[in-house]
């Protein structure tokens, strides 16, 4: 079918004009969700850890860390994708688990940095981006995903590939290149999840995107059909060979990915959501507590079974990998955000207390789209239910836009002043704009005029940070 030469073609003349209107809009909301998440993560213990590897193998100042500082163009691309999903906070696909902006829009902001181009091509090659990676996603979903292996780390560098391809305005024959050279270097294992190294693979994606397409803009050459027959890589990534090679093109610039993306209510695993918006609405409708419950049960997909390993967490990580300790902390706050996400939460006795009284149990059929059902029994033996068929945050579950501004407001807010915070949110509404780019990276580098670095960029020290 020519699949590799079909997306690189797309992703070689695709420009911001060819782009749909709700397509800009969808992109402007998604990137506003991953910078305030990213910014926030870049003073997680997993972000500073990343950024000292940078700062020590990556260094330079030739584009931006979000929260402060700078560093080499591949280095950026790896840290900024690392922040965007070190607290698992960051947007996803409804239609397959995949992130898609943590790994890509890295890719094509650092891209754009060092040929200083404007916003509108960052909003062109971060579409583009996100599209390669809806058709690839598509054309190895679910047997990749089911096999092991961590979509946003692997498809995902196919679309940071796409998009710092499209920014750096690559001709077709060099993007071929690109997607030969990044299909050797994606990796990502769901084994990891719970672990800081869950949060790399984004970053990881993001980095060799960027790296793919300067090697190939060098003349670097790689298989030009990676995608296609028996040993390409649909076929090596998909075991039980389901790799649907139409479904890499099909309603290519037509049928947008960004219109699939959906957001996070609460910082953990997408699949934790249903439940917990469930039994959000049977506490509080209710007026329940802890001393009120004598049981938690959580009916959930089976597919979710190895996507939350950690029935009993011992940290932070492990408890956004928990369904127990997701509705523990629902039960003791009625509504959960990144303060509950830390060790000395995750491991206090009163949460501990609260999580042996929640069990999990799994429906083979009866849910789709990571939804899920709650049933409360109480102490004076009433019994509640509760049922969300849907994530919630997702394009056919939404929930209030209010929602996910106050949730940018302060994912930045924690790390950036007001004033900065304001700056970014205003960039990001006009970025196909002239200016609006160089706003929103002086924004998120904390340097707003006239105040100086220290008084827009701080430290939140909390037990996840």
């Amino acid at each position: 079918m020519n699949e590799t030469e079909r997306l690189a073609r797309f992703v070689a003349r695709t420009e911001f004009g060819d782009i749909p209107t709700s397509a800009v809009g969808a992109a402007k909301e998604a990137i506003r969700d991953y910078t305030g998440v990213a910014v926030y993560g870049s003073g997680h213990r997993v972000g500073d850890r990343v950024a000292e590897y940078v700062h020590a193998c990556a260094d330079g100042e030739m584009a931006t860390l979000l929260g402060g500082g700078q560093a080499s163009v591949a280095g950026a691309a790896l840290a900024n994708g690392t922040f965007g999903h070190s607290v698992d906070y960051d947007d996803t696909f409804e239609s397959m688990p995949l992130h898609p902006t943590s790994p890509i829009f890295p890719a094509a902001l650092a891209a754009a940095e060092r040929d200083g181009v404007s916003g509108r091509d960052v909003l062109a090659g971060y579409i583009v981006g996100v599209q390669v990676a809806y058709q690839v996603g598509h054309a190895t979903y679910p047997a990749h995903y089911e096999q092991g292996w961590h979509s946003t780390g692997t498809i995902g560098a196919f679309g940071a590939a796409a998009a710092a391809g499209n920014v750096l305005e690559l001709e077709q024959e060099a993007i071929q290149h690109a997607f030969g050279i990044v299909a050797s270097s994606s990796s990502a294992l769901k084994k990891n999840f719970g672990s800081m190294t869950k949060p790399l693979h984004a970053g990881h994606a993001a980095e060799m995107g960027v790296r793919s397409v300067m090697l190939a803009e060098a003349g670097f050459t790689a298989d030009a059909a990676i995608l296609e027959g028996p040993i390409g890589y649909g076929e090596v990534m998909t075991p039980d060979r389901s790799y649907d090679s139409e479904a890499a093109t099909d309603g290519l610039g037509e049928d947008w990915g960004i219109h699939d993306i959906g957001f996070k209510p609460y910082p953990s695993g997408a699949c934790t959501h249903a439940a917990m918006e469930a039994l959000r609405r049977i506490v509080v409708e209710h007026d329940l507590s802890p001393e009120d419950v004598s049981k938690v049960v959580a009916t959930l997909p089976e597919a979710t079974s190895e996507t939350l390993p950690h029935k009993r967490p011992e940290n932070a990580l492990q408890g956004k990998f928990s369904i127990e300790f997701c509705l523990a902390a629902i039960l003791r706050e009625r509504d959960v955000g990144l303060e509950e996400f830390t060790d000395a939460y995750v491991t206090a006795p009163e949460t501990r207390a609260v999580i042996e009284n929640v069990s999990r149990e799994y429906e083979t059929e009866e849910f789709a789209g990571y939804g899920g059902r709650v049933r409360v029994e109480t102490t004076e033996s009433e019994s509640f239910v509760a049922e969300e068929p849907l994530a919630p945050g997702t394009p056919s579950n939404p929930l209030p836009s209010e929602r996910w501004q106050a949730k940018f407001e302060g994912c930045a807010g924690a790390v950036l002043s007001a004033e900065a915070v304001a700056a970014v949110r205003e960039a990001i509404e006009r970025f196909e704009e002239p200016g609006a780019l160089d706003t929103f990276l002086k924004g998120v580098r904390g340097e707003v005029e006239g105040r100086t670095l220290e008084e827009n960029v701080r430290s939140v020290s909390t037990d996840g940070r």
